[in-house]
Protein backbone atom coordinates (compact mmCIF):
# COMPACT_ATOMS: atom_id res chain seq x y z
CA UNK A 1 0.00 0.00 0.00
CA UNK A 2 2.95 2.28 0.23
CA UNK A 3 6.07 2.84 1.03
CA UNK A 4 7.36 2.66 4.86
CA UNK A 5 7.90 5.36 6.71
CA UNK A 6 11.05 5.77 8.07
CA UNK A 7 11.98 5.79 12.20
CA UNK A 8 15.84 5.42 12.46
CA UNK A 9 16.90 8.20 14.56
CA UNK A 10 20.15 9.95 13.62
CA UNK A 11 23.25 9.64 16.07
CA UNK A 12 23.00 13.41 17.37
CA UNK A 13 19.52 13.41 17.61
CA UNK A 14 19.13 9.86 19.48
CA UNK A 15 22.01 11.12 21.69
CA UNK A 16 19.94 14.46 22.37
CA UNK A 17 16.75 12.47 23.41
CA UNK A 18 18.60 9.74 25.28
CA UNK A 19 20.26 13.15 27.23
CA UNK A 20 16.51 13.97 27.74
CA UNK A 21 15.26 10.76 29.02
CA UNK A 22 18.45 10.61 31.29
CA UNK A 23 16.54 13.33 33.34
CA UNK A 24 13.53 11.15 33.96
CA UNK A 25 14.02 7.95 36.03
CA UNK A 26 10.18 6.30 34.16
CA UNK A 27 9.35 4.82 37.36
CA UNK A 28 6.21 5.83 39.11
CA UNK A 29 7.00 6.58 42.39
CA UNK A 30 6.17 4.42 45.39
CA UNK A 31 3.02 4.82 47.23
CA UNK A 32 -0.13 2.71 48.88
CA UNK A 33 -1.04 1.64 45.64
CA UNK A 34 1.70 -0.60 45.86
CA UNK A 35 5.11 -0.39 44.17
CA UNK A 36 4.94 -3.31 41.92
CA UNK A 37 7.78 -3.66 40.00
CA UNK A 38 5.95 -5.10 36.61
CA UNK A 39 4.29 -1.07 36.71
CA UNK A 40 7.11 0.82 37.94
CA UNK A 41 6.93 2.31 34.76
CA UNK A 42 3.47 3.50 34.68
CA UNK A 43 2.94 0.94 31.42
CA UNK A 44 -0.27 0.43 32.87
CA UNK A 45 -2.86 -2.90 31.05
CA UNK A 46 -5.30 -3.48 33.36
CA UNK A 47 -8.85 -5.29 32.40
CA UNK A 48 -11.94 -6.00 34.54
CA UNK A 49 -14.58 -7.90 33.79
CA UNK A 50 -17.88 -6.09 35.09
CA UNK A 51 -20.27 -9.09 33.73
CA UNK A 52 -19.87 -10.61 36.90
CA UNK A 53 -20.20 -7.87 39.04
CA UNK A 54 -23.37 -7.74 40.52
CA UNK A 55 -23.70 -5.00 43.08
CA UNK A 56 -26.22 -5.41 45.94
CA UNK A 57 -29.44 -2.89 45.22
CA UNK A 58 -27.48 -2.31 41.61
CA UNK A 59 -26.52 1.39 41.09
CA UNK A 60 -28.69 2.50 44.26
CA UNK A 61 -26.91 0.15 46.25
CA UNK A 62 -24.61 0.55 49.07
CA UNK A 63 -21.02 -0.89 47.54
CA UNK A 64 -21.98 1.37 44.05
CA UNK A 65 -22.48 4.64 45.56
CA UNK A 66 -19.65 3.98 47.97
CA UNK A 67 -17.22 3.58 44.67
CA UNK A 68 -19.47 6.29 42.84
CA UNK A 69 -18.18 8.63 45.41
CA UNK A 70 -15.02 8.24 44.66
CA UNK A 71 -15.73 10.48 41.53
CA UNK A 72 -15.65 14.37 41.19
CA UNK A 73 -19.62 15.33 40.90
CA UNK A 74 -19.70 16.17 37.25
CA UNK A 75 -18.36 12.51 37.36
CA UNK A 76 -21.14 11.06 39.24
CA UNK A 77 -23.75 12.82 37.16
CA UNK A 78 -21.86 11.05 33.70
CA UNK A 79 -22.47 8.01 35.20
CA UNK A 80 -25.85 8.36 36.43
CA UNK A 81 -26.67 9.56 33.22
CA UNK A 82 -27.31 6.16 31.43
CA UNK A 83 -30.52 4.37 32.09
CA UNK A 84 -29.37 0.77 32.41
CA UNK A 85 -26.75 -0.63 34.93
CA UNK A 86 -24.94 -2.18 32.59
CA UNK A 87 -23.91 0.87 31.00
CA UNK A 88 -23.49 2.38 34.15
CA UNK A 89 -20.82 -0.15 35.90
CA UNK A 90 -18.78 0.26 32.52
CA UNK A 91 -18.66 3.84 32.62
CA UNK A 92 -18.13 4.18 36.55
CA UNK A 93 -15.32 1.28 36.23
CA UNK A 94 -13.60 3.23 33.42
CA UNK A 95 -14.11 6.42 35.48
CA UNK A 96 -12.41 4.85 38.09
CA UNK A 97 -9.68 2.93 36.41
CA UNK A 98 -8.65 6.56 35.23
CA UNK A 99 -8.06 8.06 38.38
CA UNK A 100 -6.41 5.38 39.79
CA UNK A 101 -3.60 4.69 36.75
CA UNK A 102 -3.28 8.89 37.44
CA UNK A 103 -2.74 8.40 40.95
CA UNK A 104 -0.56 5.79 40.60
CA UNK A 105 2.12 7.12 38.28
CA UNK A 106 1.75 10.48 40.53
CA UNK A 107 1.97 8.34 43.46
CA UNK A 108 -0.61 10.19 45.35
CA UNK A 109 -2.55 7.73 47.52
CA UNK A 110 -5.39 10.11 46.80
CA UNK A 111 -7.41 11.50 44.16
CA UNK A 112 -8.02 15.02 45.67
CA UNK A 113 -6.21 17.29 43.56
CA UNK A 114 -6.24 14.74 40.33
CA UNK A 115 -7.65 17.05 37.08
CA UNK A 116 -8.47 14.85 33.85
CA UNK A 117 -9.12 16.55 30.66
CA UNK A 118 -10.32 15.51 27.34
CA UNK A 119 -9.60 16.39 24.12
CA UNK A 120 -12.17 17.34 21.65
CA UNK A 121 -12.28 14.00 20.37
CA UNK A 122 -13.23 13.12 23.96
CA UNK A 123 -9.44 11.64 24.75
CA UNK A 124 -9.02 11.10 28.19
CA UNK A 125 -5.72 12.60 29.81
CA UNK A 126 -4.15 13.76 32.95
CA UNK A 127 -4.36 17.98 32.92
CA UNK A 128 -2.69 18.12 36.55
CA UNK A 129 -0.47 17.85 38.54
CA UNK A 130 1.98 16.05 36.04
CA UNK A 131 3.93 12.99 37.03
CA UNK A 132 7.83 14.49 37.37
CA UNK A 133 8.90 11.13 36.81
CA UNK A 134 7.12 10.38 33.62
CA UNK A 135 7.67 12.68 30.72
CA UNK A 136 5.04 11.60 28.58
CA UNK A 137 2.38 9.95 30.66
CA UNK A 138 -1.08 9.52 28.72
CA UNK A 139 -3.42 6.50 28.74
CA UNK A 140 -6.56 5.08 27.20
CA UNK A 141 -9.89 3.59 28.58
CA UNK A 142 -12.12 0.85 26.73
CA UNK A 143 -15.28 -0.60 27.59
CA UNK A 144 -17.17 -2.99 25.25
CA UNK A 145 -19.46 -6.52 26.27
CA UNK A 146 -18.57 -7.18 29.90
CA UNK A 147 -14.93 -5.81 29.68
CA UNK A 148 -13.49 -2.32 30.60
CA UNK A 149 -9.89 -1.92 29.93
CA UNK A 150 -6.76 0.74 30.60
CA UNK A 151 -3.76 1.14 28.92
CA UNK A 152 -1.09 3.82 29.39
CA UNK A 153 2.41 4.89 28.85
CA UNK A 154 5.24 7.39 29.85
CA UNK A 155 6.98 7.98 26.64
CA UNK A 156 4.66 7.51 23.66
CA UNK A 157 1.02 7.91 22.50
CA UNK A 158 -1.34 5.02 23.79
CA UNK A 159 -4.40 4.22 22.35
CA UNK A 160 -6.71 0.89 23.65
CA UNK A 161 -9.79 -0.88 22.01
CA UNK A 162 -11.97 -3.90 23.23
CA UNK A 163 -14.35 -5.40 21.58
CA UNK A 164 -16.93 -8.37 22.48
CA UNK A 165 -18.53 -10.73 20.64
CA UNK A 166 -21.87 -9.76 19.17
CA UNK A 167 -23.52 -12.33 22.35
CA UNK A 168 -21.96 -9.95 24.88
CA UNK A 169 -23.29 -6.72 23.34
CA UNK A 170 -26.66 -8.35 22.75
CA UNK A 171 -26.42 -8.37 18.99
CA UNK A 172 -28.56 -10.53 16.60
CA UNK A 173 -25.78 -13.59 15.85
CA UNK A 174 -25.87 -12.60 12.14
CA UNK A 175 -24.11 -10.89 9.92
CA UNK A 176 -26.41 -7.84 9.38
CA UNK A 177 -23.24 -5.79 10.62
CA UNK A 178 -21.13 -5.85 7.43
CA UNK A 179 -23.06 -4.00 5.37
CA UNK A 180 -23.11 -1.33 7.59
CA UNK A 181 -19.56 -1.21 8.20
CA UNK A 182 -18.77 -1.98 4.62
CA UNK A 183 -17.61 2.12 4.14
CA UNK A 184 -14.58 1.59 7.24
CA UNK A 185 -13.41 -1.30 5.82
CA UNK A 186 -10.67 -1.61 3.10
CA UNK A 187 -10.68 -3.75 -0.49
CA UNK A 188 -8.59 -5.93 0.87
CA UNK A 189 -9.74 -6.24 4.84
CA UNK A 190 -13.32 -7.37 3.34
CA UNK A 191 -11.82 -9.92 1.85
CA UNK A 192 -9.93 -11.16 4.81
CA UNK A 193 -13.43 -10.72 6.64
CA UNK A 194 -14.63 -13.03 3.37
CA UNK A 195 -12.42 -15.99 4.36
CA UNK A 196 -13.93 -16.94 7.39
CA UNK A 197 -15.67 -19.87 7.39
CA UNK A 198 -18.75 -19.04 9.45
CA UNK A 199 -20.26 -15.78 10.21
CA UNK A 200 -18.96 -16.50 13.89
CA UNK A 201 -15.63 -16.52 12.03
CA UNK A 202 -16.22 -13.87 9.39
CA UNK A 203 -17.25 -11.38 12.94
CA UNK A 204 -13.98 -12.39 15.10
CA UNK A 205 -11.78 -11.09 12.26
CA UNK A 206 -14.19 -8.10 11.76
CA UNK A 207 -13.37 -7.61 15.57
CA UNK A 208 -9.50 -7.37 15.14
CA UNK A 209 -9.81 -5.16 12.46
CA UNK A 210 -12.45 -2.40 13.87
CA UNK A 211 -9.90 -2.65 17.54
CA UNK A 212 -6.93 -2.54 15.78
CA UNK A 213 -8.02 0.98 13.88
CA UNK A 214 -10.19 2.34 16.82
CA UNK A 215 -7.15 1.79 19.31
CA UNK A 216 -4.94 4.11 16.81
CA UNK A 217 -7.95 6.73 16.14
CA UNK A 218 -8.03 7.00 20.35
CA UNK A 219 -4.43 7.19 20.86
CA UNK A 220 -3.89 10.52 18.37
CA UNK A 221 -6.75 11.71 20.50
CA UNK A 222 -9.13 12.25 17.67
CA UNK A 223 -11.96 8.62 17.87
CA UNK A 224 -14.01 8.11 15.06
CA UNK A 225 -13.16 11.50 13.19
CA UNK A 226 -10.06 10.87 12.48
CA UNK A 227 -11.30 8.65 9.82
CA UNK A 228 -11.09 4.47 10.56
CA UNK A 229 -11.04 4.61 6.06
CA UNK A 230 -7.73 5.89 6.65
CA UNK A 231 -6.68 2.93 7.84
CA UNK A 232 -5.58 -0.89 6.67
CA UNK A 233 -4.58 -3.06 9.26
CA UNK A 234 -3.35 -6.83 8.42
CA UNK A 235 -2.59 -9.45 10.70
CA UNK A 236 0.70 -11.60 9.19
CA UNK A 237 0.02 -14.82 11.31
CA UNK A 238 -3.36 -15.42 9.61
CA UNK A 239 -1.46 -16.51 6.71
CA UNK A 240 0.79 -18.27 9.24
CA UNK A 241 -1.77 -20.26 11.24
CA UNK A 242 -4.59 -20.20 8.70
CA UNK A 243 -7.95 -18.02 9.63
CA UNK A 244 -9.90 -21.45 11.34
CA UNK A 245 -7.65 -21.90 13.98
CA UNK A 246 -7.28 -18.88 14.88
CA UNK A 247 -10.73 -17.97 15.28
CA UNK A 248 -11.35 -21.32 17.17
CA UNK A 249 -8.92 -20.14 19.58
CA UNK A 250 -10.38 -16.36 19.62
CA UNK A 251 -13.53 -18.12 20.53
CA UNK A 252 -11.95 -19.82 23.75
CA UNK A 253 -12.32 -23.20 21.66
CA UNK A 254 -9.87 -26.04 20.72
CA UNK A 255 -10.42 -27.93 16.86
CA UNK A 256 -10.05 -30.80 19.87
CA UNK A 257 -13.26 -30.39 21.28
CA UNK A 258 -16.37 -31.41 19.61
CA UNK A 259 -19.03 -29.10 21.26
CA UNK A 260 -17.78 -25.55 22.58
CA UNK A 261 -17.46 -25.56 26.80
CA UNK A 262 -20.32 -24.14 28.95
CA UNK A 263 -18.59 -21.09 30.78
CA UNK A 264 -19.65 -20.81 34.52
CA UNK A 265 -19.99 -17.90 36.12
CA UNK A 266 -16.87 -16.47 37.59
CA UNK A 267 -16.72 -15.50 41.30
CA UNK A 268 -17.04 -12.09 42.54
CA UNK A 269 -15.07 -10.39 45.37
CA UNK A 270 -15.33 -7.00 46.61
CA UNK A 271 -14.80 -4.35 43.30
CA UNK A 272 -13.16 -2.38 45.81
CA UNK A 273 -10.98 -4.79 46.95
CA UNK A 274 -9.66 -5.25 43.08
CA UNK A 275 -9.39 -1.28 42.33
CA UNK A 276 -7.35 -0.80 45.53
CA UNK A 277 -4.80 -3.89 44.71
CA UNK A 278 -5.86 -7.21 45.01
CA UNK A 279 -4.17 -10.20 43.79
CA UNK A 280 -2.14 -9.90 40.42
CA UNK A 281 -2.02 -12.28 37.83
CA UNK A 282 0.64 -14.60 37.20
CA UNK A 283 2.86 -12.87 34.18
CA UNK A 284 3.75 -15.94 33.11
CA UNK A 285 0.44 -18.07 32.44
CA UNK A 286 -1.42 -14.46 32.46
CA UNK A 287 -4.27 -16.55 34.17
CA UNK A 288 -7.48 -15.33 35.31
CA UNK A 289 -8.52 -15.13 39.25
CA UNK A 290 -10.66 -18.20 37.89
CA UNK A 291 -8.30 -20.36 36.81
CA UNK A 292 -8.95 -19.35 32.91
CA UNK A 293 -6.09 -17.79 30.93
CA UNK A 294 -5.72 -15.52 27.95
CA UNK A 295 -5.83 -17.43 24.94
CA UNK A 296 -2.77 -17.47 22.63
CA UNK A 297 0.08 -14.71 22.73
CA UNK A 298 -0.07 -10.92 21.91
CA UNK A 299 0.07 -10.43 17.80
CA UNK A 300 1.64 -7.77 15.59
CA UNK A 301 -0.59 -5.81 13.23
CA UNK A 302 0.55 -4.02 10.64
CA UNK A 303 -0.88 -0.53 10.10
CA UNK A 304 -1.29 1.53 7.07
CA UNK A 305 -2.29 5.29 7.21
CA UNK A 306 -3.30 7.01 4.04
CA UNK A 307 -2.04 4.43 1.80
CA UNK A 308 1.64 4.85 4.13
CA UNK A 309 2.85 1.78 6.02
CA UNK A 310 3.49 2.68 9.57
CA UNK A 311 6.26 0.90 11.10
CA UNK A 312 6.74 3.84 14.12
CA UNK A 313 3.71 2.77 15.07
CA UNK A 314 3.36 -0.99 17.26
CA UNK A 315 0.10 -2.35 17.21
CA UNK A 316 -0.09 -5.07 19.54
CA UNK A 317 -3.93 -7.48 20.37
CA UNK A 318 -4.48 -10.34 22.87
CA UNK A 319 -7.18 -12.25 22.36
CA UNK A 320 -9.53 -12.32 26.26
CA UNK A 321 -11.55 -15.52 27.30
CA UNK A 322 -14.90 -15.86 25.87
CA UNK A 323 -13.81 -13.91 22.45
CA UNK A 324 -12.91 -10.49 23.14
CA UNK A 325 -10.12 -8.90 21.21
CA UNK A 326 -8.20 -5.74 22.90
CA UNK A 327 -5.73 -4.00 20.89
CA UNK A 328 -3.15 -1.53 22.20
CA UNK A 329 -1.46 1.18 19.88
CA UNK A 330 1.39 2.92 21.00
CA UNK A 331 2.72 5.91 18.39
CA UNK A 332 4.81 8.70 18.61
CA UNK A 333 3.83 11.63 21.10
CA UNK A 334 4.16 14.35 17.59
CA UNK A 335 1.27 12.50 15.64
CA UNK A 336 -1.44 13.68 18.52
CA UNK A 337 -4.67 15.91 17.25
CA UNK A 338 -5.36 17.83 20.09
CA UNK A 339 -7.28 20.68 18.43
CA UNK A 340 -7.72 22.68 22.00
CA UNK A 341 -3.94 22.35 22.33
CA UNK A 342 -4.04 21.36 26.21
CA UNK A 343 -2.93 17.84 25.52
CA UNK A 344 0.32 18.33 23.67
CA UNK A 345 1.44 20.76 26.69
CA UNK A 346 1.46 17.68 28.84
CA UNK A 347 4.25 15.83 26.94
CA UNK A 348 7.87 17.08 27.87
CA UNK A 349 9.52 15.24 25.50
CA UNK A 350 8.10 15.86 21.96
CA UNK A 351 9.81 14.00 18.95
CA UNK A 352 11.11 11.08 20.36
CA UNK A 353 9.70 8.87 17.01
CA UNK A 354 7.63 5.84 17.80
CA UNK A 355 8.43 2.77 20.16
CA UNK A 356 10.70 1.13 17.30
CA UNK A 357 13.09 4.35 17.91
CA UNK A 358 14.12 3.75 21.37
CA UNK A 359 12.25 0.55 22.66
CA UNK A 360 15.20 -1.67 23.78
CA UNK A 361 16.92 1.15 25.69
CA UNK A 362 13.67 1.87 27.87
CA UNK A 363 11.13 -0.73 30.10
CA UNK A 364 10.05 -3.11 28.16
CA UNK A 365 6.02 -4.01 27.21
CA UNK A 366 4.22 -5.90 30.10
CA UNK A 367 1.24 -7.84 30.10
CA UNK A 368 -2.06 -7.56 31.10
CA UNK A 369 -3.01 -7.14 34.47
CA UNK A 370 -6.86 -9.11 34.50
CA UNK A 371 -9.27 -9.14 37.64
CA UNK A 372 -11.75 -11.46 36.96
CA UNK A 373 -14.64 -10.08 39.53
Amino acid sequence: MGQGVSVGLSVPLAEELLSELAQYTLEAPASSWGSQSTESCARFRWAVNVGCWMPDGGSHGEEFRLLLSLLPFEEQQAVMQYRTLPDRKRTLVGRLLSLRACAQALGDPTYDHIQIGRTKGKKPFLHSPLPGSLPNFNFNISHDGNWVVLASDCLYLVGVDVSAPQIDRGEPDDETWFQDMTSVLTETERETIRRGKTHQERYAIFQRIWSAKEAVAKAVGQGLSFGLERMEVSFPELEEEGIGSLVWSAMGWSRSEEHPPKRGRTNFSSLLANLQGGARGDRQSKRLEDGRVLQGKPCKVELHIDHWLRTDWMVEQQEFSGGSWVTVALGPVDDAVDADGNFKTTFRIPGLGGPASVEARVCKHLCWLCKAM
